[in-house]
């Protein structure tokens, strides 16, 4: 049998005193053991502490289009984001902050999201004309030490501005925002941390005019004439970051959209251009004439765009290369458009009794002259009057020529390699269809979006460039004076 040993303690008054202490200090250590370990579920082993650190971005074009999109996605996808958003100061002198607190109310985020969101942010106040930007010295190194991702998403993209004075946002700005980039990367290249990576959205109507698909060319690049000084000034910027990620090996991402549209999932959008204006003229009754049916503009839904745009930086694994974000073969020709807007918006009118005629298609170069022989008129009699209404027609005509390559122009994007990246990289499929696409047989295989488009306009307004009360005084007046053509609208 095995004996019990019986230790004897000396409880003399200094080694009670010794005991106890060691036994109230082993107890203690017991304690916090068992309940942080278990009930908190903290991990005793080491844990890197970068893991907690926030992803840190400096983001250009928060007040655009696109960008917003972008960053609501950011905040679902990135666990622990923080912001620094380059923004001008807006009309009549408004605060940046005062500007970026007011898009960030204007976002798709629930009320807590968009706390967050605005609690995690930095307005920075740049002027691209100045150096550095005109941002504040002790920012700029902020910026410097604390951003691992650029998104320069800012762009002008009017189509009628002079050269030299879109060159300042287009190029001159894009310069200057790889200059920053290269002072981060240097900079946390010096102290260890994670290369620093630079998104920029181009656009795949840098290629300008070409007469067969455009290639997805990636290294090279090499566009054709340019269709107007927007198409221009991003092709120098697209050549200019290539060249960094040639000679530099740098990590930047080059995004090529399309004609950008309204969600697919709502209709919505937060700019009425391009396609917009062209289907406004056509309910208004203003454009009569078009050109190229069988034309397929390539519309990407902007959902879409944002969806893979946060997918590929947060995902953080895609870091070199062009992505272009395209319908390719698989757009909706300008007669489906006109035909399913027809139809839609004389089913749907908002103003009682106004007439939409049809747009008759006539050959391009009827067209075209035309366009010029209105302009020309116009121009006329401005020129004899002075009447500011004329010059107001002349310039919407002008506008129209801005928008013509990218409707009645041969534009088709190849897209099978960015196809097969995105599929890689993220979690979206293609870009969903304007239009519905059968199989053989005629059945839908694949459900457009365009009527969610068509209803965003008639709810809006075009964005509020149609006050459909003052129409329906002018079709009642128009009536009032005229009743035959009350007669004859009643008939159709």
């Amino acid at each position: 049998m095995g004996r019990v040993i019986f230790l004897k303690l000396d409880m003399s008054s200094e080694s009670c005193h010794f005991f106890r202490i060691t036994l109230a200090v082993f107890r203690i250590a017991w304690f916090f053991r068992q309940h942080s370990a278990a009930n908190r579920n903290i991990t005793l082993t080491p844990v890197r502490t970068e893991a907690r650190l926030p992803m840190n971005y400096f983001i250009t074009g928060i007040t655009g289009t696109v960008v917003p999109i972008i960053v609501e996605e950011l905040m679902k996808k990135d666990a622990n984001p923080y912001f620094y958003f380059a923004i001008r100061r807006g009309k009549k002198d408004m605060d940046v902050q005062e500007r970026f607190e007011t898009t960030a109310n204007s976002m798709d985020l629930s009320y807590s999201q968009k706390e967050s969101l605005i609690q995690r942010s930095t307005a920075v106040e740049i002027d691209v004309e100045n150096e550095n930007m005109g941002i504040d010295t002790a920012m700029y190194r902020e910026l410097i030490e604390n951003v691992e991702k650029i998104l320069h998403g800012a762009a002008d993209v009017r189509f009628d501005q002079p050269y030299e004075n879109i060159k300042i946002s287009n190029v001159d700005f894009t310069k200057k925002m790889y200059a920053l980039f290269e002072e981060i990367k240097e900079n946390r290249k010096a102290s260890g941390q994670s290369p620093a990576t630079l998104y920029y959205i181009s656009t795949g109507y840098a290629y300008g005019i070409y007469k067969k698909p455009i290639p997805e060319d990636y290294p090279d690049f090499n566009p054709g004439k340019p269709d107007n000084t927007y198409a221009q000034t991003k092709a120098e910027a697209k050549k200019f970051l290539l060249d960094k990620i040639r000679r530099l090996d740098d990590r930047i991402v080059i995004f090529e959209p399309t004609i950008i549209g309204g969600a697919a999932g709502t209709g919505k959008t937060r700019a009425y251009n391009l396609h917009y204006v062209v289907m406004m003229l056509g309910y208004l009754g203003k454009l009569p004439f078009l050109t190229a049916p069988e034309n397929r503009p390539d519309i990407v839904p902007v959902d879409w765009v944002a969806a893979v745009i946060s997918d590929i930086m947060s995902k953080d694994q895609y870091h070199r290369g062009t992505l272009r974000l395209s319908m390719g073969s698989r757009s909706a020709t300008i007669r489906y458009m006109h035909d399913m807007g027809y139809h839609y918006y004389t089913a749907n009118d908002p103003v009682p009794g106004h007439v939409i005629p049809k747009i008759r298609f006539v050959p391009r170069w009827l067209f075209l002259s035309m366009i010029q022989i209105q302009k020309g008129w116009y121009s006329s009699l401005y020129f004899v009057t002075g009447m500011r209404r004329y010059r107001k027609i002349i310039k919407g005509i002008q506008l129209l020529e801005g928008y013509f390559p990218y409707i009645t122009g041969y534009k088709v994007f190849e897209n099978e390699k960015s196809t097969e990246l995105i599929r890689k990289y993220t979690d979206c499929r293609p870009a969903p269809a304007l239009h519905e696409i059968r199989d053989d047989e005629g059945n839908i295989i694949e459900k457009g979006y365009y009527r969610k488009i068509l209803a965003d306009t008639l709810e809006t307004g075009w964005g509020g460039m149609i006050d459909f009360e003052r129409l329906k005084k002018r079709e009642m007046h128009s009536k009032s004076k005229n009743p035959k053509k009350v007669f004859g609208t009643l008939r159709k």
